[in-house]
């Protein structure tokens, strides 16, 4: 504001300057009045030049952001922005899937030998982000997110465009150009998982109605096979009671055979007996005696 005031005020005071000299010269020779005053507004123009430039801000140095990759000794690749470090520990933002996330390593677990730092103009690194969550829309896992962060990403690259090239006009309405195009794709993207949605509702009740028939179907094959099971059971309990029925009408009647058999082997014994010795039944207890007490015993 100052610098524009003093040279408003040194405008003012050569146009007084050159009005007083050219109305003193012109009157010694008129067609140097014409002269004076093309001068005049030729200091005029430069002065609003300068003017005007002075008004603008001054270009600004491009933004950098610094990176590092390294690997961890078991392996393990890490790389993204680099927000720390120090004789300790280093700190990162990096990527995994759809969110950027700060991660703190100790030296302990770096190798040393593979650690890499470089500075990464600001535009191009939030430009590569905005591009990497664009690539992953459409894959249906996390949409929102990437939609959201591509738009985060575009809208930083924009802010750091801004006033560090002559080519930032055309910079920013690149990205204003990609922005609008994520964001009518998110809004076709919107339409699309609700159709979706409406499809697998359809897809899931039209699966339940065949996976309730197909477990009804299974129900009655199984009970049929139950029923089958219990007459085949109900058929074995009625043939075990027959035989058990037979059993025991068989094990009657070889008792009773066994005893009229005992019977008769009874009879023959006796009837043996008599014949072999008839006075058995008169002698009675002495018989043995008298038997056993022949000559020869």
């Amino acid at each position: 504001m100052r610098i524009t005031g003093a040279i408003s005020i040194v405008t003012f005071i050569l146009i007084l300057a050159f009005s007083c000299f050219s109305q003193t010269y012109a009157r010694a020779d008129p067609n140097s009045m014409q002269r004076a005053l093309r001068i005049g507004a030729q200091t005029q123009q430069k002065t609003a030049e300068t003017s005007q430039a002075a008004r603008q801000p001054s270009r600004l140095r491009p933004n950098s952001v610094k990176t590092a990759d390294f690997y961890l000794r078991n392996g393990q690749l890490v790389f993204g922005k680099l927000v720390s470090e120090d004789k300790n520990k280093v700190t990162i933002e990096q990527l995994t899937a759809s969110k950027i996330i700060v991660t703190t390593y100790s030296r302990r677990e770096i190798d040393p030998r593979t650690l890499q730092t470089k500075n990464v103009p600001e535009y191009k690194y939030y430009m590569d982000l905005a591009e990497y969550f664009s690539s992953k829309t459409w894959d249906f896992r996390d949409d929102p997110d990437d939609f959201i962060q591509a738009i985060r990403c575009y809208e930083k690259a924009k802010q750091a465009v801004v006033g560090t090239s002559r080519l930032d006009s055309e910079r920013i309405e690149q990205i204003n150009e990609a922005i609008k195009t994520l964001q009518a794709d998110r809004q076709v993207w919107a339409r699309e998982v609700e159709s979706r949605a409406k499809l697998k509702k359809l897809e899931f009740e039209a699966e339940v109605q065949t996976r309730l028939n197909e477990l009804e179907d299974r129900i009655n094959t199984s009970s049929q096979k139950i029923d089958e099971s219990a007459e085949r059971l109900n058929n074995i309990i009625r043939e075990i009671q027959d035989n058990r029925q037979r059993l025991e009408q068989s094990f009657s009647m070889m008792e009773q055979d066994i005893r009229r058999q005992l019977n008769i082997l009874a009879s023959q014994v006796e009837a043996n007996r008599r014949i072999i010795d008839p006075f058995y039944g008169y002698l009675g207890p002495i018989y043995p005696y008298r038997y056993y007490n022949r000559p020869g015993y």
